[in-house]
Order: structure tokens, then sequence, then C-alpha cells
């Protein structure tokens, strides 16, 4: 059965975990499936963000380098628009790009998430003036999507996940049609190059979405699918539809799928990995990475799939232990890595091509991770448009304390090979107290999320241009106001601009004007420099102060407008003002304005020379709209600048640049992708830098080359052997997934022992990964694989339990029923096999004041005590390992009933009595004769008939009449006398000649009902032809067992569920199965204890009646306890039937 509450439980914890995971503490970034053209802002408290920034010393700007403008023959302009009735606290911002003047603003309120209310608002000027788009009077619209698939494309969609809704427009947002959609658009994603084409996910229902015309009809692709799924890569994934995605079982597993949209056929290339640590997927070029826990371990691993191949664990140096990791990056065939540490540092890594080797290349660099849960940040920032330059904040030395206090900004310009110091600016190194230790160090990530300072900005449409906060000093916090610095050399030399404080800092026109506004606190200024920040000039944008939320401008920075969205005050209005810098510079560039320019006059980096085209930093003119940037390269002779040290590998001299065997590395301890017997290129300590272009130099060199070597054939070990689940049923195939963590695995021969006669050899691991199996006969397997090869072998097994599946089951009461005396009821099991179900429990309900309260026993038979005559409805649901069947039957409690045992002849032992449906059949024919005999109706007559070859006797229980008719004590005497008169004779035998006998009768109780010591026997009037009872059945065939729910609040579930993820997560798991359930023994006493009937109450001599073919553990019964919570009770003999994987032995 299934527990509806606790998985609608489970899907809230999942959807809080993944809010969680989404922290909104910035106070504006990208939003919306990463869309450049998508900006969302947050209008927060200035003086609760100025609180962050109390313990620096603050300053003023001084003005002495500022020139105002108000002179000016060419100065700047600007218009405010007022955006009327709103206080709403977010916006979203949209560019429609493509040189259109469209431009979109869409005011929200969120509460927990959920956006409450909303305006929508269009710009057909660049944001000069807006009007307000109307939409049906419920709608509440949460974020906007544009389709840039299709040249001059100007479709886009609005969400509204309340009502489960899109606007389409097709005309840039001149006129929407609306479309119903069957889920909630939590998120949008448009295919990358196919027209259409969208992904749409529902984030509390957890479902996937595909359309192919622009939302107007959903195909559903599939369910339980987690929040980090992605269409397929050009030129890597075969088909352009395939998806990959994460899918879930709501608390601690999921499992990586790809299918090809809209039927999700599976293309899922490699099924081995299994289960896989949540919210770990993560699809990138030609890479896609996946976290996985093993049992019992505490930090995951990071697997890797290389153009879309097996998935190969990634190795870190092996005197670290990552507990997370975070993907930098994953392009210029190569992956850049941050590891966090047990050893409580963070560390960059840079991988081989195929991103699965991994070395060091900076340590203990500045990190948060109280961002989000299991999400870690760090301070590193990519320099756009200079490829391989990286800054990033190093702590410098923890204190004794352990305290990271010191803070120090590097940079490198060949991603990773060689990091320095930034120099500062030559006039500032007075200031610092040691000239030696004077370094200029910059504000990032951990400065934005702790005290919203904002961070580095550069574009990859001006090269070399690089805007941030910092200050000059041994380290970033010391003391003083950080001010603004600009590069215009990629980070090699650097100015300070003339203000002091915090500001929102952005490029116009390609680098053709520089803007900076005071962020936290009121301002009406902006400054802005013509000349990459080598003079500022100031500007009063509108008549009073404002406080700047969020200062934007349109992705490609291609024009001379720049758009500030803020407020008059606290609780003002929210208001947009467009500041125009067209007059500021009236003439377009020509040739004679444009220079060529490279990072390192005679150098290489990532061996190319790049050379870049940009305006002469004091050309008074625009590039405009229609500028494209050329650039020229040329390749490197590569030189030892152009290698590092391989895996397994530490730079011992760096002025000879020697590499020499790291005392942690072990070869063994390393799954090679090798085939034993083949031979393969094996490193003499080097190995190029994989984004590096440089040919011939040195790489030919006995230094650099690697050497071909025969790939070692290393013994098997480590195998492990899973199935989905420990039980299954006769006839079902059975899928094994094998896996081995060391060795050599192209020669290695498996060998498949199936535990039933069955043995399989198969050669090579890729061969053996997958196998499948069915049992024909119920019982107990072990499955064993034994891997060898000239190296050595290794085995493992698991252990299968086969069982046949529940077909349906019988209720019997032999003896009927009656008040104040315990009722017999026994079950009859059904299958199609041989009818081994393995350990069978039953849950009863027998109508009365139990009615809710389950009754649970490990045998067939139990027995209920009535205290009122009526008709009551009995049901038991019987549940193994594989499956569960349910059967209800109506009874009548008498007042009074007889019942009498009748000798019968020896001839009686031909009859067949074997099976249930026989012995059913055999009473069905002696109730019908015997009433004829007795001029009685059938219905008042429960012959019961033994399963025990050799008794020759039956029972015979006589039912109280209707309203007139003979009374019990007649019905018996008449009885006693047709016996005695040897006239009841029945014919259930072909030979009419071979009559049965009742040769003898004896009263077992006249007015009281027979009580059994253990068991009943097997037959009442079967359902079908007893008119006394009326039966209803269900059989449900599912690897599911039966679950008594239990109600419980909503508080304690969520407490019991959160701990549940967090404890299954981290992998600290116990391979035993409870049950909410109680063992009878520790009921406490009632004052209904007198209706349990004692095991005294049996009756003697009833194993007669027993089916032979039923399985009778002894076990004590268990019972639901009435008017009380149950108890969590560890079950010993039980098998775990809900973990999701079950694991071999090795």
């Amino acid at each position: 059965m299934e527990d509806v509450n606790t998985a609608a439980f489970a899907v809230w914890v999942h959807v809080l975990l993944i809010l969680s995971i989404h922290p909104t503490e910035g106070k504006f970034y990208r939003w919306g499936n990463d869309d450049p053209s998508v900006v969302k802002l947050e209008f927060k408290n200035v003086v609760h963000q100025n609180d962050h920034l109390m313990r620096f010393k603050r300053e003023t700007s001084s003005g002495s380098n500022i020139t105002t403008d108000s002179g000016m023959e060419h100065h700047v302009s600007s218009n405010t628009f007022v955006i009327p009735n709103t206080n709403h606290t977010q916006a979203v911002v949209h560019w429609f790009g493509d040189g259109s003047d469209v431009l979109f603003v869409l005011t929200r309120e969120s509460q927990a998430y959920r956006v409450l209310d909303s305006t929508f608002w269009r710009s057909s000027d660049y944001g000069k003036t807006f009007k307000k788009i109307a939409f049906d009077s419920d709608a509440v619209l949460e974020m906007v999507y544009k389709s840039t698939t299709e040249p001059g494309q100007k479709k886009v969609i609005l969400t509204d996940c309340t009502n489960k809704r899109l606007y389409l427009s097709s005309d840039e947002g001149l006129t929407w049609s609306r479309i119903d959609i069957p889920f909630p658009p939590d998120t949008l994603v448009l295919h990358p190059s196919e027209p259409g084409w969208i992904l749409g996910f529902s984030l509390f229902d957890m479902q996937l979405f595909v359309s192919s015309n622009y939302g107007r009809n959903w195909t559903l692709l599939h369910e339980h699918v987690m929040q980090n799924f992605f269409w397929a890569t050009e030129n890597e994934d075969q088909n352009k539809f395939t998806v990959h995605m994460e899918i879930t079982d709501y608390l601690a597993f999921s499992e990586y799928k790809a299918c090809v949209a809209p039927a999700c056929t599976d293309v899922t290339m490699d099924k081995s990995i299994g289960t896989i640590d949540p919210f770990s997927l993560s699809v990138q070029n030609e890479y896609i990475f996946i976290k996985k826990t093993k049992p019992g371990d505490h930090n995951p691993e990071l697997y890797v799939s290389y153009k879309r191949g097996p998935f190969r664990r990634a190795y870190f140096p092996l005197n670290v232990h990552p507990r997370d990791f975070l993907i930098v990056n994953a392009h210029q065939n190569q992956v850049f890595v941050a590891a966090d540490h047990e050893e409580n540092l963070v560390t960059l890594y840079l991988s081989d091509p195929t991103g699965q080797f991994y070395v060091p290349t900076l340590e203990n660099i500045v990190s948060d991770q109280e961002s989000g849960w299991f999400q870690l940040d760090i301070d590193l920032h990519e320099v756009k448009g200079i490829p391989g330059t990286y800054i990033c904040n190093q702590y410098d030395v923890p204190d004794p304390m352990g305290n990271q206090v010191s803070e120090r900004t590097f940079i490198t310009f060949d991603k990773g090979g060689n990091w320095r110091l930034l120099e500062p600016p030559e006039e500032l190194k007075s200031g610092c107290k040691d000239t030696q230790k004077c370094t200029l160090n910059l504000h990032q990530t951990y400065s934005k999320n702790k005290f919203d300072i904002p961070g580095i900005v550069s574009k990859p449409e001006t090269p070399g241009l690089i805007l941030a906060h910092g200050r000059v000093g041994e380290s970033l916090y010391n003391g003083v106001q950080a001010r603004v610095f600009i590069s215009r050399d990629g980070g090699i030399s650097w100015k300070q601009a003339p203000f002091a404080g915090y500001y929102h800092l952005n490029i116009l026109d390609q680098g053709g004007i520089i803007t900076a506004i005071l962020q936290d606190n009121m301002t009406n200024i902006v400054y802005y420099s013509t000349d990459e920040g080598s003079t500022w000039f100031s500007h009063m944008f509108t008549d009073k102060p404002m406080i700047a939320d969020g200062v934007l401008n349109e992705p490609g920075i291609n024009t001379l407008m720049v758009s500030v969205y803020g407020r008059l005050s606290e609780a003002g209005n929210r208001q947009i003002v467009q500041i125009n810098f067209t007059d500021v510079l009236p003439r377009k560039c020509s040739d004679n304005d444009y220079e060529n320019w490279t990072v390192f006059e005679k150098g290489c980096l990532l061996g190319r020379k790049m050379m870049y085209h940009r305006r002469k930093w004091d050309a008074k003119c625009y590039n405009g709209r229609d500028y494209e940037r050329p650039s020229i390269s040329s390749t490197c002779l590569c030189s030892d600048e152009d290698y590092e040290c391989d895996y397994g590998f530490e730079l011992t001299d760096a002025r000879n640049k020697i590499c020499t065997r790291a005392d942690w590395f072990d070869e063994n301890l390393i799954k090679q992708n090798c085939k034993g017997g083949h031979t393969y290129n094996k490193t003499q300590g080097y190995r190029k830098v994989a984004a590096d272009h440089c040919v011939g130099g040195v790489e030919n060199s006995d230094k650099y080359r690697p050497i071909t070597a025969t790939c070692p054939v290393h013994a098997p070990s480590g195998l492990r052997l899973s199935v989905s689940k420990a039980a299954f049923s006769t006839g079902e195939k059975i899928s094994f997934t094998l896996s081995q963590a060391q060795g050599s695995e192209f020669v290695t021969s498996y060998q498949w022992d199936f535990g039933d006669g069955s043995v399989v050899t198969l050669k090579g691991l890729a061969n053996s990964t997958q196998n499948a199996h069915i049992y024909t006969k119920a019982g107990k397997y072990n499955v064993t694989v034994t891997a060898s090869n000239t190296g050595g072998q290794a085995s493992c097994y698991i252990t299968l339990h086969i069982e046949d599946v529940l077909k349906a089951v019988y209720l019997e009461l032999p003896w009927g029923a009656q008040v104040g005396k315990p009722t017999q009821v026994r079950a009859s099991l059904f299958g199609d096999h041989l009818m081994d179900f393995g350990q069978v429990h039953y849950v009863w309900k027998f109508g009365d004041k139990y009615k809710e309260d389950p009754y649970l026993t490990w045998i067939s038979a139990t027995s209920h005590l009535y205290n009122k005559t009526g008709e009551y409805t009995i049901s038991v649901e019987a549940v193994n390992s594989v499956g569960s069947v349910t059967r209800e039957k109506t009874i009548h409690v008498y007042d009074q009933i007889a019942t009498v045992q009748l000798q019968l002849s020896k001839n009686f032992q031909v009859v067949n009595r074997a099976t249930f449906l026989s012995r059913s059949a055999a009473s069905d024919l002696l109730t019908l004769e015997l009433a004829k005999i007795l001029h009685i109706p059938s219905t008042r007559l429960i012959v019961t008939v033994p399963s025990n070859a050799t008794a020759q006797v039956m029972d015979v229980t006589i039912l109280p009449p209707d309203t007139r008719g003979l009374s019990i004590a007649q019905v018996i005497s008449i009885l006693q006398d047709k016996v005695h008169g040897r006239e009841v004779i029945f014919t259930l035998l072909i030979d009419a000649e071979n009559t049965i006998e009742a040769v003898s009768m004896k009263v077992i109780h006249s007015q009281d009902v027979p009580i059994p010591q253990s068991a009943i026997p097997l037959h009442v009037v079967t359902p079908t032809s007893s008119p006394q009872s009326a039966d209803t059945a269900t059989s449900i065939n599912t690897n599911i067992p039966v679950i008594v729910g239990v109600s419980a609040t909503i508080t304690v579930f969520l407490i019991i569920g959160i701990s549940i993820f967090i404890y299954r997560r981290k992998k600290v798991k116990k391979d035993h199965n409870y049950s909410l359930i109680m063992n009878r023994s520790q009921l406490t006493t009632t004052d209904d204890e007198e209706d349990f009937m004692d095991d005294d109450d049996f009756i003697e001599g009833i194993d007669e009646y027993l089916d032979g073919d039923d399985n009778l553990d002894g076990s004590s019964n268990i019972v639901i306890n009435t008017g009380r919570h149950p108890t969590l009770v560890m079950m010993t003999n039980g098998r775990s039937m809900s973990n999701p994987e079950t694991s071999s032995i090795c």
C-alpha cells in the first residue's frame, strides 16, 4: 500500500531543500537559465545594508580629480519614469536585444519563494518611457523568457505559476496570447538551437514537460525530476533533442538519466554508475559530472563522463579528502574544479583533457560555504575577453586558532600555471608599512555575499579592461574604506579612481565609457570616464537623491545608455532613470582611433599570442552597435611554461621545472583506463596544460615526451554486485550491476554463478557490468561473480530470495461465529507456481470495535471474540516480499451454534483432499447431500473436511434457523437417528456403489463452539457457493510491501524528514528494516485483555486439519495497539524491501 502522506511530505522536503540551495542574498544577479538579457533586482533596506559596512573606516570623495560636466559642450542627458502605484520589492529587467529598443520591466512582490503580485511594463524607446501591459485580472507574472534561436525572432514568453499559464508574444510584446498549461511553469529552458522547443519544470510536482511549439502543447517527459536538467550540447550529444536529468526517490538517492524528447527514449550511456548524490548532476560541454558517496563513507567522490563515454572516478591527490566540489568551468578542453577538503581548506585543481586526473594549482582559497546548503562558493573571477586569466583570493596564513583572517589577491594568465600577487598603483605603495608586502587586494564573492560589496567587472567585449573594489596593503581587510580600481591591460597594472565607497560599475559602448554610481547611500551623481579611468567627470542625473538599487545596461554593452533602478526613499515608489551618454562621444571611431594590443608584448599565453583590436584610451569617439572586434592569434613554440606536473607528481625545482613522484602516489590505487596487454603513453611526470595550443619546441624532448609502455595486468579488487532489491518473484527478470574499484578490466574474465546450476563466463568488464537472470523456482540463492586474470582473482556474492507471487487469498470460518466465543479464521493462499511464498505476514480487520486497529500475524490462522450478534466484515491482507493480496468476507455472528463430528467409512480416504480447491469441492457436495438428508437448507450447515488423507472424520457446524424451522437441538437429534440408522450416505465418488457412510457421530458441543489449539481446519463453504457470506478480493502484484499508515502531525514529519535527508546524504546508513508495529508481548494490560483468547482455548487434535502446503513459522503475533501510538520495532528476520539498491558481500 502506498503511503501518500509520506510521499507528499517528501516532496515538500525536496522543495524546501531546493529553495534553500538558491539563496537570495545578492542585490541583483542573473536569473532565468543564465540568460544575460534577464536581470533580477532586489530593492533592499539601505540602512540594514550599511550596517554591514560599519566595521570599515569610511571616506568621502575628495573630488580633486573629478570635473563636473555642467559647463561642457557635450554633456549627459537623463530622463526619469516613475512606476506608479507599486512598492514591489523585486524587478525583472529584460532587454529584447538584436538592435531593438524594446525593454521590459516586471515588478513583483514575493513571499516564501512565491510571487504574490506583479505588474508588467514595456518600453519601445530603450527605457525612456514605459507603458503598463494589461493581462487577465488574476494574472501573477513571475519571469520573462525570450527565444534566441531564429534570426529576427520576436517571441517573448511570460510565466504565471499561480494560474498555470503562459503568455506568448510574437511581436516584441505588442500583443499577447494566453496559453493554459497542465503544470505550474516554475522554470522554462528554451532549446539553445531549435526554435519552439522548451523544457518546462514544476518544482513541487517534480515533473518535467516538453513542448515543440513555444508552449502551446506539452508532453510529460519524466516524473520525479530534480531541478538540474539540461538540453543536449551541440557536437557532443548524438541527438539534439536529448535531455539530461537527475531522477530522485525523494529523500536520499538520485539516478542519472538521458532520454530523447518528446517520447523520452532512453539513451543513458552508462547505467552502471547506479545511484548518485542528490543535486550533483552537471552537464558542461563535453563533460558530465555527478557525485557519488559510498555506503559508510562521509565524503563523496566526483565522477566524470568525457565525450559521453562511461563515468569514471575523478582522482585528486590521495593525501587529501575532498568533501564537496564546485565545477568552476569546463571549457578549453580542461576542467577547473574547486574542492573543499576535510583538512579545512579549499583548493583549486586543473584536470587533464578527460577531466579525470586533477593537479592542484592554488591552495587555501577564500570560500563561502554558507551561501546555501551543500553549495560551495569561492573567490574566483574569470577575466572575460582574455582566455586563461583568473583573479583569486587566498587566505594568507591562518592564525593559531584556525581563523582565516588575512586575504590576498592573486592573478594567473595561464589558467593556473603560475600565480602572482597584484601590483598596486605605484603612488600608493608609500602608504604601506612594508612596501615589500604591499599589494592590491580585491573584493569578490565572499564580500558580495557577506557585505554586499560589488564584485569584479570584466566583459568579453572589452578585453583587458577590469573594474573592481579593493584595498592596497598587506591584506584585503585592513581597516580602511575600499576604493575603485581600474586595469586596462588585463590586470598587469592598476590605477585608482578618485572617489571612495562602493559603486555600481558599468561599461558602455564596449569600453567607450565607464560609469560609477554610489550603491550604499542616497545619490543623484554619476561619475563617468571616457578614457578608461584616466580622467573622471560627474553628472547630476536627477534633481533629488535616490537609492540606486541597480544600474544596468544591455548585454553586449554596445550602447551609450544606462538605466538606474531605485526609489526616492525606503518606502517610496520605484522609478527608472535613463542616462544617455550619446552626446558625450558624438563622433564614430575611425581606423586611426584603434590599436592592436597584446597582454604581453613578447610573450605567449597558453601556447598562443593573441592580438586584440581595441579603441585607443584617449580617442574621443564611440564604437557603436555594429562594431565587431577583430582578433588575431598565432601559435607559439612549446616551452617549459606550457607544461605542468602530471597527476602523482609535485614540483620540486621551480627554476628548472623539475617534477618528482609524490610520496602519496600509489599507481596501484588508480583505476587506469588501460587494456591489459596493450600499450599506452606512460607519463614521465609532466603533461601539457590541457588548454594550451603550442606546437613543436620542447614538445618532443625526452623530458616531456611520454614513453610507450605495456599496460600492466593488475589483479581485480573491489568487486561490487548490486540489484534493485533483495527479493524477487519467480519468473521475474532480475538485472544485476557489477562494478570493479581497481584492477585490470579488459583482460579479466568474469564468471557468473547464479546458484541454480546456471553458470556464465564473460570476458572484459564492459561486457559484464550488466547481466540478467530468471529463476523458475522459489528459494534462497547466492549469486557469485568471480573475476580472474593473470594478476589474481577476486569474488563477491549477493543473496537473493525468490518467492512466488501471491495471486489470491481466501478466508475460512470452519466452525462459524458465536457470541462470547473465539471465532476461528484462516487464510489460504494461491499462486502460479509451487506456492513457496516465503515469509508472509497477515493484516487482519474484524469489523467491530477493532475495525481501525489492524491485527498482524506471521501465521495464516487467528481468532477473534465478538460480543454482539450481527453481520460483520472480516478482511485480511497477505503480504510477502514480492506482492500482496486482500480478501473480505461478510459473516453472521449467532447467539448459539453447535458442532458435531461424523466418523466416516474407510473409503473416505480416496477423496482428494490435497489442495484447498479439492477440499472445497468435496465440502460443497457433502453440505448439499447432508442438507437433503436432514431436510434443512444447506445455508444452516458448515462442513469442514480435513487435509490429512488418513483422517476419516468431518466436522458439521449447525447454525440456528433464520425465523421458523428446526432448532439446533432438533437437527442434532435427527442427525443422530439417521447415523444410527445408517441413513447418512454420501455419493461423492464416480462409482455409485462405492459410497461413503457416516458410521458414528460425536457431539463436540451442543451449545458451544469447539476451540482449536493452534490453527483451524481448512474449509468453509467456498465464497462462490456459500449464500451465508459475500467475498470481495483484490490482488496487487507489486514489489512494495504493505505499510500500515499511522497519522502524525506535519511538524513531526517535517523535522524527521529533514533529519533523514541529511542523515542519508552523509551516508551513515544502517541495514535494518523498521516497521510501525509492536510485538503483542509488549502491549500493556488493558480492560479489554479478556477479548484476546488464551492458548488453552484451542481444541486438541487440530493438526489433522492443517494444510501441509502452508508455511507456519511460529513467530509471535504482532498487533497495532488500540488507542496508543505505535512503537518502532526492528524486524530481526526481515529483509529490506524499500532500499533502492542491495549490494554484494565481497
